[in-house]
C-alpha cells in the first residue's frame, strides 16, 4: 500500500527529479554501447524478432487447424527458409551468368567510350587536352631536358644493358589453406543465419512466455500500459512489414518484367534486387537502378535501352511513391521523414548494412516505447510523425511570436477544411484561453497579451476576407440586415476584444449584422453613452474565470434602458455545461450564458428571428434614466414609506382578486451595483419581473398581457415563464414633473381578461399611490424646514 504512505519531504522528490535526466542519458549511452559491442548477438536476434512478426500469422493459422505448436513452428520456419534458399539459388545462378557474360560487354563499352570522345564538340578534344597537359607537366618538371643530357653524355659509352626480369611466385597453397581462404569468408554469414534460425524457432515457441516476462520487467506494475505498448508496437511493425512487402513486390515484379522485354540481361535478378533493396529507405531505389543502367550501357550499342531503363525506374518510383504507398501505408509507421533518414544513418553506423534493413522497424519500436515510458517520451516527440502541439497551441505560438503570415496560413487552411465557426470554436478561442491563463500566471508583463490580441484580430480580418472571396459567401453576404442587430462587447481585456471579433464574423456569415466595441465602452462613464438604438442582442465576452460581478454590473444598467434587448454572456474560460450555464445566467442577470460559439450563434439567430416579428422595443436614454433616478431620490423612501407601499400592494391585489400585486421602482427591475443608490432605495419587492416592469417604465404606458405565453414580446423570456406568470397588467408611476419612477402591476398564474374599466381603475390606483407618496414627502420637507429654522432645535443640536 505504497500509495497510502505519508508524503516524503520536499527535498527528496526534487533530488530524484533532478537526477532523472542524467540517469536517462546514462542509460541511453550504455544501451548504445551494448548494441554496438554485442552486435554479433543483437543483429541475429533483431532479425529473428522481425521474422517472427512475419511468421506469427502463419503459425496461428496452423494452430487453428489443430497442428501442435512445435510442428507448426517448424513448418513455418522451414517454409520461410525454403523460400529464402530458393531466392538465393536463383540470385546465385543469375550472378554466375552475369559474371560469365561480362567479358562480352567489354567491346561495347570501349566503342561507346570512343564514340563519346569523337562525338564531343571539337572531336578528340579529350585526347588533345590530355596530351597537352602531359607535355606541359614534363616541361615544368624538366624530365625531357634531363633525359636529353643523359643521352648526350652517354653517347660515347657503350649501350646500356637491359635489366634482368625477376619474378617472385608464391608457393603452392596447402589444402587446409585453400579451404580456409574459400570457406573463411562464408563462415560469418552462415553463423549469423544459423543464429537467426535458432532465435526464430525459440521466439515462436516461447512467444507468450517472452511477452509475459517483458511485461513483468518493463511494466512496473502497470499491465495496461505494458500490454498497450506491446500491442501497438506489434501492430505497427507487422503492418509496416506487410505493407512494405506488398509495395516492394508491386515495385520489383513490374521492374523485372519490363527489363526482360527491354532486353536487359538477368532481368529476374534485377527485379529481385529492386524488391529487396527497397527495404532501405530512400537510398534503396537508387542502388537498385545502378546495375540495370550500367548493363543497358554495356549491352546496347546505341542509347535507346538506357533511356528505356531510366524512364522505367522513374515511372515505377513515381507510381509507387504517389499512388501505392499513400494507399497502403496511411499512418502505418508513425515516423517522420527526417526520423527515417536519421534512423537509417544511426543503425548503419551501429550494425553496418544490416542496420539499413532494420532501421525503420527498430525505430518504430523506439517511438512506441517513447509513447508509454515517461522517461523516454522525447523519443516519440523527436521521431514520431504525430503533431506534438495541439492546433490551438500551434496558433497560440504564432500569435505569441507575432508571426501573422503563418497564423493566417494556418487559419485559412483550417477554414478550407472546416468552417470559420469551427476554427474559432476549436482553435481560436482555446488559443486566446491559453493567453489568458498565461496572463494570470504572470501578470507583470502585459505587452505579450496585447501582441496576441492584435495579431488575433488581424487574423480574424484576413479570414473574413478569405471567406468573402468564395462565391457562395459573396452571394450570401448581400442579404445582411441593415441595422446593427447584434452588439458584441469586449468585457475587460484585449483578448475579450479578439473573441468578440470572432463572434461578430461568425454572426455576419449567418447574415446577421454585428458591431464590435472595445472594453472601454463598458466602463462606468462610457456605459451610459452606449447607443442601443436598433440593437436586439448584446453579447458580452469574458476570458476572466469569474466574470459574474462585471457582467451583472453591465447588464443591469443596460436592461433599464432597453428592456427588450436580449443579453448573453460568453464565458470563454469556463467549462461548458448546462447546469453551470444556468447558474451563471442567474448570477449575471443575463438571458443566456454560453461557452461555445455554436450555442451562442444558434441562440442569437433565434432571438433575432423573434425580434423581427415584434418590431422595435421601447428604450430609455441615458439622460432620461438619470432624470428618473433623481426623481426617485426626491421621494425620500424610508422604512415607513416602504411599509405603506406593501400595504398598498395588498389592497390592489384584493381589489382585482389576483394573487400578486407589486410596486416596482426604476432601480427595482434589476438592482444596481452597490455604488449606485443607498440601501433604503432598493426594491420594495424582491422578486420583480424585470422585463415586464422595465417595458412599462421604458414605454411610459400601460401594458396588459392577458396571456403572457401568447405575447411574442415575452413568450421566450425565461425570467417570466419560469415563475409561472400567465397574466400581467402594469401602469407607470409618474411624478408631478412627469418622470416615471416605477410601475404598479397585478399578476396572475392563469390567463384572464382585463376590461377597460379595470384598466382605468388600475391607473387611478397608481395615480393615487404617487399622490400619497409625494404628499408624504412634501409634509416631511415642511417639517424638516420647520425644525431647521427653530433656534431651540439648533441649540439642542449644538448641545448634543
Amino acid at each position: 500500500m505504497a500509495e497510502l504512505t505519508p508524503a516524503a519531504p520536499q527535498g527528496t522528490p526534487a533530488t530524484r527529479v533532478a537526477s532523472s535526466p542524467m540517469l536517462t542519458a546514462g542509460g541511453i549511452v550504455l544501451a548504445i554501447g551494448a548494441l554496438y559491442l554485442g552486435r554479433e548477438i543483437f543483429v541475429p536476434f533483431a532479425l529473428a524478432i522481425l521474422l517472427s512478426f512475419v511468421l506469427t500469422p502463419l503459425v496461428n493459422w496452423l494452430r487453428r487447424w489443430k497442428v501442435p505448436r512445435i510442428a507448426a513452428v517448424l513448418i513455418a520456419v522451414s517454409l520461410a527458409f525454403i523460400v529464402v534458399a530458393g531466392i538465393a539459388l536463383v540470385v546465385g545462378r543469375q550472378l554466375v551468368q552475369l559474371a560469365t557474360n561480362l567479358p562480352n560487354y567489354q567491346t561495347t563499352i570501349t566503342e561507346k567510350i570512343h564514340s563519346l570522345q569523337s562525338s564531343a564538340p571539337g572531336g578528340g578534344v579529350v585526347d588533345t587536352v590530355t596530351t597537352t597537359m602531359q607535355d606541359l607537366g614534363r616541361e615544368i618538371s624538366g624530365d625531357e631536358k634531363r633525359s636529353g643530357n643523359a643521352s648526350s653524355g652517354l653517347g660515347a659509352r657503350t649501350e646500356p644493358r637491359e635489366p634482368v626480369t625477376v619474378r617472385l611466385e608464391p608457393p603452392q597453397p596447402r589444402p587446409l589453406e585453400l579451404i580456409r581462404s574459400v570457406i573463411g569468408p562464408l563462415l560469418a554469414p552462415l553463423a549469423t543465419s544459423g543464429l537467426v534460425v535458432i532465435f526464430v524457432i525459440f521466439v515462436l515457441l516461447e512467444r507468450e512466455d517472452l511477452r509475459d516476462r517483458f511485461i513483468k520487467l518493463a511494466g512496473a506494475g502497470d499491465l495496461q500500459k505494458s500490454t498497450q505498448a506491446l500491442n501497438d508496437a506489434a501492430s505497427r511493425v507487422s503492418r509496416y512489414l506487410l505493407m512494405q512487402l506488398v509495395v516492394n513486390l508491386t515495385y520489383g515484379i513490374p521492374i523485372g518484367v519490363a527489363l526482360y522485354f527491354v532486353g536487359v540481361p538477368n532481368a529476374i535478378l534485377w527485379g529481385l534486387l529492386a524488391a529487396v533493396l527497397r527495404f532501405i529507405p530512400y537510398l534503396g531505389p537508387f542502388l537498385a537502378a545502378i546495375f540495370p543502367v550500367a548493363l543497358a550501357i554495356a549491352v546496347d550499342p546505341g542509347w535507346t535501352m538506357l533511356f528505356w531503363v531510366v524512364g522505367l525506374f522513374l515511372t515505377a518510383e513515381l507510381i509507387s511513391n504517389n499512388v501505392i504507398e499513400p494507399w497502403l501505408y496511411g499512418s502505418s509507421t508513425g515516423l517522420s521523414s527526417l526520423a527515417i533518414i536519421i534512423a537509417a544513418i544511426f543503425w548503419t553506423m551501429l550494425w553496418g548494412p544490416v542496420g539499413l534493413f532494420l532501421a525503420t522497424p527498430l525505430t518504430v519500436c523506439l517511438v512506441v516505447i517513447g509513447r508509454y515510458v515517461p522517461q523516454l517520451e522525447f523519443l516519440g516527440v523527436l521521431l514520431g510523425s504525430d503533431p506534438v502541439l495541439a492546433p490551438e497551441e500551434q496558433l497560440y505560438q504564432r500569435l505569441l511570436a507575432g508571426n501573422l503570415e503563418e497564423a493566417v496560413e494556418f487559419a485559412e487552411n483550417y477554414v478550407d477544411e472546416c468552417s470559420s465557426r469551427e476554427l474559432y470554436d476549436n482553435v481560436g478561442i482555446p488559443a486566446l484561453r491559453l493567453a489568458e491563463n498565461d496572463r494570470q500566471r504572470s501578470s507583470t508583463d502585459t505587452n505579450y497579451r496585447r501582441l496576441v490580441a492584435e495579431t488575433a484580430i488581424a487574423v480574424v480580418r484576413e479570414v473574413d476576407d478569405h471567406v468573402r472571396e468564395k462565391p457562395s459567401a459573396v452571394e450570401e453576404g448581400n442579404h445582411l440586415t441593415q441595422r446593427p442587430c447584434v452588439l458584441c462587447l469586449a468585457g475587460r481585456t484585449e483578448l475579450d476584444h479578439a473573441a468578440s471579433e470572432m463572434l461578430a464574423q461568425v454572426l455576419q456569415e449567418r447574415n446577421l449584422r454585428a458591431k464590435v466595441l472595445p472594453p472601454i465602452v463598458v466602463s462606468r462613464g462610457a456605459l451610459e453613452q452606449l447607443d442601443l438604438q436598433g440593437v436586439d442582442v448584446v453579447c458580452l465576452s469574458y476570458f476572466h474565470p469569474q466574470p459574474q460581478v462585471y457582467a451583472r454590473y453591465v447588464f443591469r444598467r443596460l436592461r433599464r434602458r432597453a428592456p427588450h434587448v436580449k443579453f448573453a454572456v460568453c464565458c470563454w474560460n469556463l467549462i461548458a455545461g448546462m447546469e453551470q450555464a444556468e447558474e451563471l445566467k442567474r448570477q449575471m442577470a443575463a438571458d443566456a450564458a454560453f461557452a461555445s460559439l455554436q450555442a451562442c450563434t444558434e441562440q442569437v439567430e433565434a432571438w433575432i428571428g423573434r425580434a423581427a416579428t415584434r418590431g422595435d422595443a421601447p428604450q430609455v436614454t441615458a439622460e432620461a434614466e438619470r432624470a428618473q433616478l433623481t426623481a426617485l431620490r426626491s421621494l425620500g423612501l424610508n422604512t415607513s414609506k416602504r411599509q405603506a407601499l406593501d400595504e398598498a400592494s395588498k389592497k390592489v391585489a384584493q381589489a382585482f382578486n389576483v394573487p400578486i400585486a407589486l410596486v416596482s421602482l426604476v432601480d427595482d427591475t434589476h438592482p444596481t451595483a452597490p455604488d449606485s443608490l443607498p440601501q433604503e432605495v432598493q426594491a420594495v419587492q424582491g422578486n420583480h419581473e424585470g422585463s415586464l416592469d422595465a417595458h412599462v417604465i421604458a414605454a411610459d404606458d400601460m401594458l396588459v398581457c392577458e396571456d403572457v405565453s401568447e405575447d411574442p414580446r415575452f413568450a421566450d423570456d425565461p425570467r417570466v415563464l419560469e415563475r409561472g406568470i400567465r397574466f400581467y397588467a402594469g401602469v407607470p408611476l409618474r411624478t408631478l414633473s412627469g418622470h416615471v419612477v416605477g410601475c404598479l402591476c397585478v399578476i396572475d398564474t392563469e390567463p384572464r381578461e382585463f376590461a377597460d374599466r379595470d384598466r382605468h381603475r388600475l391607473q387611478e390606483l397608481a395615480n393615487q399611490l404617487m399622490a400619497d407618496l409625494q404628499n408624504a414627502q412634501a409634509t416631511n420637507d415642511v417639517d424638516s424646514e420647520t425644525r431647521t429654522s427653530d433656534p431651540r432645535n439648533r441649540n439642542q443640536g449644538i448641545r448634543r
